[in-house]
């Protein structure tokens, strides 16, 4: 009798197991539908409003960061601007306020951990409860890797990778109960594959990519599904950042553009944005390709003399020298 109870329970379990396989392959399946749907719908019919949201924006005094400072400004309630570099925040602030915005400006140091938990606090007391954060301070020092002091090597990876956990453990746990917001990652499409002269900016955004992917999916693993997530990874941009480097098959991005396109994939709550729109296929491929194929393409799009002429950025400058 027990080993017929003992059956029909295993049984039970299975059909159970079954059931929940099912139900996750048909999600999956509704789930490629909505998207191609989506594809043929106008994006103003689905685009969320963003009015009361108060927006933390780093790296916003120069490049990409100001301009998604400006172009946000009258979109959203108010925006909290950080920055290491403390005229480029003032001129961004004035330039917000011109165009009619709100912010408050803060000079941090994201690599610097207590700095960011300090400063998260008085922005609760001084702003409220930021609901979207955007995390885009970064650096780039375009030298090969035996030509890297080891200090810089860690002064990248604390910039452009362990700053995103230092930040999203000061303001998460805000989100976390509100049970809703945004959380935007500007990576690199080196953060998905290498590129020469750059071992260490690649890695930390690899890192950085790694980490917002298993971020969100422990977010929705706990229910947490209005807690939004986009993952942007751009290739070359025409900013200070990356002044002097060759861009070789592809045109270099606008930031002008790529901001327009962070904003429309913020509103439409889109977890990858990739920049051009042919590193989508690009990406699939490189999964598939030979090693010797995709050297070949590397050197095609002109990877030996990427950051032959390079400039480091003053942005860089001042976090080295911190």
């Amino acid at each position: 009798f027990c080993e017929s109870r003992d059956c029909v329970h295993n049984s039970s379990l299975d059909m159970e197991n079954f059931l929940e396989k099912c139900k996750y392959l048909l999600l999956i399946i509704y789930f490629i539908l909505e998207a191609i749907v989506l594809k043929f719908i106008p994006k103003r019919f689905w685009s969320k409003s963003i009015a009361e949201e108060i927006v933390l924006v780093t790296g916003a005094g120069s490049g990409l960061g100001r301009l998604l400072a400006l172009k946000l400004s009258s979109l959203v309630s108010q925006l909290v601007l950080w920055d290491i570099d403390e005229n480029g925040l003032t001129e961004t602030a004035k330039l917000v306020k011109d165009a009619g915005g709100r912010c408050k400006t803060y000079v941090v140091d994201v690599s610097d951990r207590s700095m960011v938990y300090k400063t998260s606090e008085q922005i609760r007391e001084e702003v409220g409860v930021v609901t979207m954060l955007i995390n885009n301070a970064g650096i780039v020092n375009g030298k090969k890797l035996l030509q890297l002091s080891d200090e810089r090597i860690v002064k990248t990876f604390e910039v452009n990778t362990l700053a995103h956990f230092w930040i999203c453990k000061a303001f998460l746990p805000d989100l976390v109960k509100l049970k809703r917001g945004h959380i935007v990652t500007i990576s690199s499409v080196v953060g998905f594959f290498g590129a020469s002269h750059m071992t260490d900016y690649s890695g930390s955004k690899f890192a950085a990519t790694r980490f917002h992917e298993s971020l969100m999916l422990e977010l929705k693993d706990s229910g947490y599904d209005d807690i939004h997530f986009t993952l942007v990874c751009p290739f070359f941009m025409n900013t200070q950042m990356f002044q002097g480097a060759k861009t070789g098959l592809l045109n270099g991005l606008t930031a002008d553009y790529v901001a327009d396109q962070i904003i429309e994939a913020i509103k439409t709550n889109q977890d990858y944005l990739y920049l051009p729109k042919p590193f989508y296929p690009i990406h699939t491929l490189l999964t598939m390709m030979p090693t010797r194929s995709l050297y070949a393409m590397s050197r095609m799009m002109g990877s030996k003399s990427i950051m032959t002429d390079f400039i480091v950025s003053r942005s860089s400058i001042i976090f080295q020298n911190h």
